[in-house]
């Protein structure tokens, strides 16, 4: 049975008497030429036939030029190429290639051309080959795919026989009117240009397909004095690679902890995920324009968009042209994701590398033309924009994405993001309703995956493995989550050690001496590790600690700038040393990227496999936790205190208090390690040196206020303005009184010390007349206060994000609602009471019935559930049609609205019948509130409006004024004020007909929530500028309260 790829090639050089054709001199070496390219990178193995001469796929030497070809010869050996006889079967990709003389005469009243045999004579009506014939044999052919490339005058006339049922590529030297070059002893013109662009070695993805080859044949002819005429099929051939499988025999088919690439000499060896990959395909093919592929770390995501549909669509095979569009280097968004963004558009490759340059200071534009070129874009480890970046860097990165969707109609984006940060994407409603559903799961691979994924890359390279290794594997990978890295990086060991012993085994023995799956890594880093010397050591652990990113749930993988880690233990020259022996090609423990100057260098760990799996690194992060994340709290602040010009007198930026205590807590029993960056160290003792400054001053400033107070007494006493001297007392109190919760602080009696500035802050706020140096300090030591009380209870049994908590009205009991899909009770001590179990997805609002016996939970599920205190399931809500955002209780307790994406609330009561579905919202309701008397619900919408209803259903007033999506609303405690809180930055006031009070505006990024105090008399509003404030009903501000990170 034939091979699936034959190629026929066909060089004619003699035309002996009595033919009046000259004979050639490179006919025969073109076709040489070709044949060796073809057998040295074909994409397939091509079984050649040559002409002059037969040769078989092992060639046994050169062809003879003097050889002649008949017609007779190359007439059958055609027909046999495209149509071979019953019972051969017919190949899938048939390709010829002619070198020789054409020639064009009119045959019974039409002009025809010929490809001219050795037996050719014109005045005896021979030719030679007919193009008309050739055109039919294609016509005919079974073949699936057919290559058709002729060097000879007049070839164009080729183009008049396209097929119409099979996917070609026709080239053509010359039009049909035209005569080629031979350049003497040399080779064929059009033969020159065809050798270097099957050339993959030309390519910088290392393939070459049809469409590849025609775009370089007409770029690098068209300056000669020969045109090629091309035709190509819009679904491309693959023609050669640059890693065509045989080359793999002497290489490692494994990629220990490094993530597969879409170069072919990853993706042929990328196995196990076949179905995810057509998955993904399909879903690009249904123009599903943003995606979201999610998995555990180790799960393979990155792998998975590179090797597996990054390559898939470049080769053109699965979706026809997906060969021709535009592919953006896959990128992580890192520190600055906008930036990142910016910096792979404005390099990005169109056709022949030629530079498109990314508008400045706009989002969207891009050049003449472009909107219409399909561009793939790839960003993986997307969880970087929560880990790395600030929430005003993400909202912009995530609008320019928006943006760049909304403008480019052609614009592919997938995205990779590990599960755990599924519910953070929700505070970014905007982008998250643009993902086209359902995310794609990676999940861990069965037990034929498992095997696919060892086998297949081994029998690639005629590598064996013992049966008993390679069911040992399967076991432990299927036992063991998470372990796909490791069992790459145990195959990749074991290669080597076969390599070592001249082996082509992989051997169960061999396996076990290196540890197993868990051992292999841990004997390895180990032995790099204890390579180093003392110093080098103490160095090592602290890069590997720096480049862990401390979770509450798991800990992950952190990058870090070699030139931020310089501090008075470590230099630039011995980082840099340390750095890359750890990532040396022997060693590969870390990465570090290829910026010339060592301080912009970035590390990262070679993969989180290391910082979850090698047990020595486990224990130093279990010794020196409690010391990375003081840290990196030190780090974060001495990073805004350098950004604000290092004010060494700032006493909101400098520590004080209780943070001062910390800090020299950590240096007395930590500093010797060397972890903090140098910028941290002078944040430290600046902050020492100010604290000092301060205690010499107190003796001075306790006898300033006591003179201050005689001086009142005395100026009382001579007739001077009392109200002057009561202003110039209570001044005096108020400095005294920091300073004493300062002195509170220092003894470590926080809560004492919030008192004390709680009394100068009320007393600041009735004196606005107050010095300024005097109210800074005043709001400084009250940020210090603040910072210095723990908390009295931590509810941290949840295993994912926590999105909404409320109070039972006794306030005894707390509900919390979690991404982890469950509802969880706790006492004030911070006890776990129950766990209440039956959503199927994210829970996000749960609320307490007004007498504290029932709870009510809404879903991303697209349910609400009612419980009793004790966890049992009362009713179930059914008949929202998306996720339910917000759940509330009426002040009777016998009502239950509910506000969901389905741009409905819904009106239920406690025995889950449906009473009403109001309706009137043209976007997703986030919020729903009921008025204090429990007549009027008020409810909040992306639409950007307000509205208030009855418990009919009626609609009684749109609230109209916010210019973004309104997210919360609440009712004043008399129901007679609606507060509401929108993306716009702002709260508004409204009364119940729907009037505008006031504005509040202040904030500087979106307000996510607003309440009203108790008494009705104030305002709280929460913000992503990581403020909350607070206001009076006129909408002047109070409070500012600053001290969360976000």
């Amino acid at each position: 049975m034939k091979p699936e790829w034959e190629a026929l090639i066909v060089g004619i050089e003699r035309y002996p008497a009595p033919t009046t054709f000259n004979d050639l001199t490179v006919a025969v070496k073109d076709g040489e030429n070709v044949a060796q390219r073809l057998e040295q990178y074909g994409y397939e193995t091509f079984r050649i036939q040559h002409l002059p001469r037969r040769f078989s796929q092992k060639r046994a030497g050169r062809t003879n030029g003097t050889e002649l070809v008949r017609l007779e010869e190359l007439t059958e050996a055609i027909a046999f190429l495209f149509n071979p006889p019953y019972p051969n079967q017919p190949p899938e990709t048939a390709l010829f290639f002619f070198s020789g003389h054409g020639y064009r005469t009119e045959v019974d009243g039409k002009e025809e051309v010929f490809l001219v045999t050795s037996d050719a004579f014109p005045q005896g009506g021979i030719y030679g080959y007919p193009l008309r014939e050739l055109g039919r044999q294609i016509e005919i052919s079974p073949v699936k795919q057919v290559v058709v490339w002729l060097d000879c005058c007049y070839s164009g006339e080729l183009l008049r026989f396209i097929p119409t049922d099979k996917v070609y590529c026709l080239m053509s030297a010359t039009r049909s009117y035209e005569a080629g070059v031979e350049i003497k002893h040399q080779q064929g013109l059009f033969t020159k240009e065809l050798l270097a662009g099957l050339n993959p070695e030309n390519y910088p993805d290392g393939i070459v397909n049809s469409h590849y080859l025609a775009e370089f044949l007409e770029r690098r002819m068209a300056q000669t004095g020969q045109r090629p005429l091309i035709a190509n099929s819009p679904q491309a051939i693959l023609l050669t690679t640059q890693f065509p499988k045989r080359s793999f025999q002497d290489k490692c088919p494994y990629r220990s902890l490094s993530y597969f690439t879409a170069k072919p000499e990853d993706a042929l060896v990328f196995y196990g995920r076949s179905k995810l990959t057509q998955q993904l395909i399909e879903r690009v093919k249904n123009q599903e324009r943003l995606l979201m592929v999610l998995g555990a770390s180790g799960s393979g995501k990155s792998s998975l968009l590179r090797a597996g549909l990054l390559y898939q669509l470049k080769l053109g095979q699965a979706i026809v042209g997906s060969d021709r569009w535009h592919y953006l280097e896959p990128f992580t968004p890192q520190q600055a994701p906008w930036q990142r963004l910016r910096e792979v558009l404005e390099t990005r490759r169109h056709g022949d590398a030629e530079t498109r340059r990314w508008g400045d200071g706009e989002r969207g534009r891009w050049g003449d033309g472009e909107k219409d070129l399909v561009t793939v874009m790839i960003i993986d480890q997307f969880e970087e924009c929560f880990t790395m970046s600030e929430h005003h860097q993400r909202q912009e990165f995530f609008d320019g994405l928006i943006d760049l969707l909304d403008n480019l109609d052609n614009l592919y984006v997938l995205i990779g993001i590990r599960s755990d940060f599924r519910g953070r994407l929700r505070e970014y409603p905007q982008l998250v309703e643009r993902i086209n559903r359902p995310y794609i799961n990676v999940e861990h691979l069965s037990r034929e995956e498992i095997e696919e994924a060892i086998a297949r890359p081994a029998e690639l390279v005629g590598l064996g493995i013992e049966g008993t290794l390679k069911q040992q594997l399967i076991n432990d990978v299927e036992d063991y989550p998470g372990s796909l890295p490791l069992l790459q990086y145990t195959l990749t060991e074991l290669w080597k050690q076969s390599r070592q012993q001249q082996e082509k085994f992989l051997r169960l023995e061999t396996y076990r001496k290196l540890g197993g799956i868990e051992g292999t890594l841990e004997k390895r880093a180990n032995q790099v590790f204890d390579s180093l010397s003392t110093e080098e050591q103490g160095v090592a652990r602290r890069l590997f600690l720096e480049l862990t990113q401390v979770g509450d749930t798991l800990d992950t993988r952190r990058r870090v700038r070699l030139g931020e880690l310089v501090n008075s233990h470590h230099s630039l020259e011995i980082l840099d040393a340390v750095s890359e022996k750890l990532a040396s090609k022997d060693n590969r423990l870390i990465t570090r990227s290829n910026q010339e100057n060592s301080q912009d260098v970035v590390l990262d760990v070679v993969h989180e496999a290391l910082i979850r799996h090698w047990g020595r690194l486990l224990e130093w992060k279990q010794t020196y936790r409690e010391a990375m994340v003081v840290e990196r709290k030190l780090e974060a602040a001495s990073q805004e205190w350098q950004e604000k010009g290092k004010r060494r007198d700032d006493a909101g930026l400098l520590l004080q208090g209780g943070r001062l205590v910390e800090a020299q807590e950590y240096l007395k029993e930590y500093g010797d390690l060397g972890m903090l960056n140098g910028c941290a160290e002078d944040y430290i003792q600046v902050s020492l040196k100010n604290h000092r400054k301060i205690l010499s001053l107190r003796l001075g400033v306790g006898g300033l206020i006591s003179l201050l107070v005689l001086g009142t007494v005395v100026a009382t006493v001579f007739g001077l303005e009392v109200r002057k001297q009561a202003r110039k007392a209570a001044e005096s109190e108020i400095k005294l009184q920091s300073i004493v919760s300062d002195n509170l602080s220092l003894s470590e009696q926080p809560f004492e010390a919030l008192k004390e500035s709680l009394k100068a802050g009320g007393k600041l706020q009735k004196a606005d007349w107050v010095k300024v140096d005097t109210r800074v300090g005043a709001i400084g030591n009250l940020r210090q206060s603040l910072y210095g009380v723990k908390e009295f209870n931590s509810l941290d049994k949840h295993s994912d994000v926590i999105y909404s908590v409320a109070f039972s009205r006794d306030g005894k009991t707390i509900a919390s609602a979690s991404e982890d899909n469950t509802v969880k009770l706790w006492n004030l001590e911070g006890k776990e009471l129950i766990t209440l179990r039956g959503h199927s997805d994210v829970v996000i609002s749960v609320a307490f019935s007004p007498d504290g016996k029932t709870i009510a939970s809404a879903s991303a599920d697209e349910t609400v559930k009612v419980w009793n205190l004790q966890g049992k399931l009362l009713h179930t809500l059914t008949r929202h049609r998306n996720v339910v955002n917000s759940v509330a209780f009426s002040p009777d307790g016998k009502t239950i609205a509910s506000a969901s994406r389905d741009k409905t609330v819904k009106v239920w009561n406690l025995q889950g019948k449906l009473l009403h579905t109001l309706t009137g919202h043209s976007n997703e309701v986030y919020s729903v509130a009921f008025s204090r008397d429990g007549k009027t619900i008020a409810s909040a919408s992306r639409d950007k409006t307000v509205k208030v209803w009855n418990l009919q259903g009626k609609l009684l007033h749109t609230l109209t004024g916010h210019s973004d999506a309104v997210i919360s609303v609440a009712f004043s405690p008399d129901g007679k004020t609606i507060a509401s809180a929108s993306g716009d930055k702002t709260v508004k006031v409204w009364n119940l007909e729907g009037k505008l009070l006031h504005t509040l505006t202040g904030h500087s990024d979106i307000v996510y929530s607003v309440a009203f105090s108790r008494d009705g008399k104030t305002i709280a509003s929460a913000s992503g500028d990581k403020t909350v404030k607070v206001w009076n009903l006129e909408g002047k501000l109070l409070h500012t309260l600053t001290g969360h990170s976000d």
